[in-house]
């Protein structure tokens, strides 16, 4: 029967498995895309971006089915699994914290400038009052990043809402196609509501106002 700190070794040298499999993945994507003509290249960047959310949910399938694999063989071969299952915690809770936090750095690591990129006034932002109370509503943006490899012709902006004394209320980021149309709706507010649209999905979205407790925490946390 394996301890605790065998499992965590075990798990270690799983996670090293599974990133150096997606690192020689992405090397020979990135070797490809180089010797591609430009024309292709820029079309299947285009289509990446339209489907970021399958691409990045079919990984996390690839990587929960490894670990499925692996639950599966401790399974067959130990004789108390529930028993092995809390030596392994320690492992799980590691890896799942520190995926937490990796995933929230690189979901939206923008650097949203509002001094240099305030669009509040442009897309309808500011100050706007909600059952007698006032909030202010900012909208800033991180410029476009025209490079080769990770450019996009949309600008990720950053919406937040604060109340009078300025607490963070609220936060939600999106993209805005600035040249194209449709492209760059400002904001539209109803009596209870704030929505907005994001031109990289062509979808609307609402913000409750005021904003729910469930609001609050995810503003702090992403």
């Amino acid at each position: 029967m394996s301890s605790v700190l065998q499992y965590c070794y075990r798990s270690l040298r799983n996670v090293t498995l599974v990133a150096a499999s997606v690192c020689a993945v992405a090397s020979v994507c990135a070797v490809v895309d180089w010797l591609l003509p430009i024309n292709i290249h820029n079309g299947l960047v285009v289509a990446a971006l339209h489907l970021d959310k399958q691409i990045e949910i079919g990984a996390l399938f690839l990587v929960a089915l490894f670990f499925a694999y692996k639950a599966h063989s401790i399974y067959k071969t130990e004789n108390s699994f529930w028993r092995e299952l809390l030596k392994m915690t320690p492992a799980i809770v590691f890896w799942f914290t520190l995926l937490l936090l990796i995933t929230g750095f690189f979901v939206d690591n923008q650097y949203y400038n509002c001094q240099k990129y305030n669009y509040s006034s442009k897309l309808n932002g500011g100050i706007k009052t909600f059952d007698g109370k006032k909030y202010t509503i900012g909208i800033c943006g991180s410029g476009i990043n025209n490079s080769h490899f990770l450019g996009d012709s949309m600008e990720a902006v950053e919406l937040t809402v604060t109340d009078e004394q300025g607490a963070l209320l609220a936060k939600r980021h999106y993209k805005v196609f600035w040249d194209g149309r449709p492209g760059h709706e400002p904001l539209t507010t109803g009596p209870h509501s704030i929505i907005y649209q994001d031109d990289d999905k062509q979808e609307d979205h609402s913000i409750a106002m005021p904003p729910s407790l469930l609001d609050r925490v995810r503003a702090r946390l992403f």
